[in-house]
């Protein structure tokens, strides 16, 4: 796919999707670059009318599979015993699986007698998401012959890949009363889709006869791409709309609450649509599952069903479908404490993906100087065990630069730990 293309030169040259909410002092609310929506909540300094701001965001998060598989999968690497069997030995029912990328370039301009601003921007997004059972796993990593004479649970499995390029319009107004001031903000993007696909099963099993004389397997599937094989970057094999809003409430210097919920819309494919969707029985014999040591996120783009199964499975067709893109809500809080030196954050998330549980962190801002701070986070649901986060940011008279990860555990020892993440970024106000 398009990460491997992408992610050097952004990671050389990019910056945060999200980390500083100016007011009077520009970096005093700050936030971890997984919850708040960026073009809300990275505002320009006193004085200045515009900004412009490069980002990149990468994370991934599972509640068993070790960091280094997304690795694997962004460098298309080959994935070992040692590494496969440390995340069977991970799973304790059901494998959860996320990753996520957002990188690309804002424009901000401040509208002086309105109190508000224009916004304008260019993202590339990918999103995955997995949930399944553990015996899937070890179908699709094993084989089926450590179930001989036995029964594959296979309900249940769910699978999105979204693949697209985003291009926005926002505009946020402030009102002031005192010392309070509310800021809200709507934005509208329009989404240019090159891949997308999704798997999910109901009531489904596998069952191998001994000696693997024969299969049986009951079905209840639904599959819809967008496209089969590879997509050039400009493609359009689908459009979508989608729509973000921000709310925040703060006094000055003293408090701030903030709730965002971004990517709430729709994504629809008529161009190269495929599907296979019903309900069945099949008694089978000689299949052979692929090689799945090896793979890549041009997997998911890939999908090549057996012709064995193909006489059985569900005809293919080419109908018209729509999905969901899966939207994100996350609250804030922020309290200054010892005046300016510290700020405590506490907030939580929720991200509309199948069997997500509710985000909750601790973030402490602590500054070494005004224009200098380090972050520590903390959090856990989700997709993720444990998150432990660090951030660094610093600003000058027209720049300001942050480095942060959501999870250091990961991004050290990935072979080992579940979820890891990096973000990046750099802006210029004048």
């Amino acid at each position: 796919m398009y990460m491997k293309n992408i992610f050097l030169p952004i990671l050389l040259g990019m910056s945060l999707f999200v980390s500083a909410q100016f007011d009077s002092n520009p970096n005093l609310f700050n936030y971890t670059g997984t919850t708040l929506n960026p073009h809300f909540n990275s505002q320009m300094r006193d004085s200045a009318l515009n900004r412009i701001t490069a980002s990149f965001d990468y994370f991934a998060n599972s509640n068993s599979v070790p960091a280094m598989f997304a690795y694997k999968m962004i460098f298309k690497g080959q994935i070992n015993n040692t590494l496969k069997d440390r995340a069977n030995r991970g799973i304790k029912n059901r494998l959860a699986f996320e990753d996520y990328l957002n990188a690309g370039f804002d424009y901000q301009r401040y509208l002086k007698k309105w109190d508000g601003m224009l916004y304008f921007g260019y993202h590339h997004r990918q999103m995955r998401n997995l949930s399944g059972s553990k015996e899937t796993y070890q179908l699709l990593f094993y084989g089926n012959a450590m179930f001989e004479d036995d029964t594959v649970d296979l309900s249940g499995i769910r699978f999105q890949n979204f693949i697209y390029n985003q291009y926005t319009f926002g505009i946020q107004k402030t009102f002031r009363s005192n010392r309070i001031r509310t800021d809200f903000g709507l934005s509208y993007s329009f989404l240019q889709v090159m891949s997308n696909q999704q798997i999910s099963t109901r009531d489904a099993w596998l069952y191998t006869a001994p000696d693997g004389e024969y299969l049986d397997m009951q079905y209840d599937l639904k599959y819809n791409s967008a496209d089969e094989g590879a997509t050039p970057f400009t493609e359009m094999n689908g459009i979508g709309f989608s729509g973000d809003l921000h709310l925040s409430i703060s006094e000055e210097n003293q408090w701030k609450l903030a709730l965002d919920v971004s990517d709430l819309g729709v994504m629809s494919f008529s161009k190269h649509p495929v599907n296979y969707t019903d309900t069945g029985f099949v008694h089978f014999q000689g299949i052979e599952f692929p090689n799945l040591f090896s793979f890549n996120s041009a997997t998911f783009g890939n999908l090549n069903i057996d012709s064995a199964l193909l006489t059985n499975l569900p005809k293919k067709t080419n109908k018209h479908y729509s999905v969901m893109v899966p939207f994100t809500a996350a609250l804030v809080y922020s309290q200054p404490i010892f005046g300016d030196k510290l700020v405590i954050s506490v907030g939580g998330q929720y991200r509309h993906i199948p069997r997500y549980f509710f985000y909750g962190y601790l973030k402490a801002n602590y500054f070494i100087r005004p224009d200098m701070v380090f972050s520590a986070s903390m959090g856990g649901g989700g997709y993720s065990k444990f998150n432990l986060g660090f951030e660094f940011s610093k600003s000058w008279k027209y720049f300001d630069f942050t480095l942060g990860t959501g999870n250091i555990i990961g991004l050290v020892v990935p072979t080992h730990y579940t979820g890891t993440g990096l973000y990046l970024r750099l802006g210029t106000s004048f």
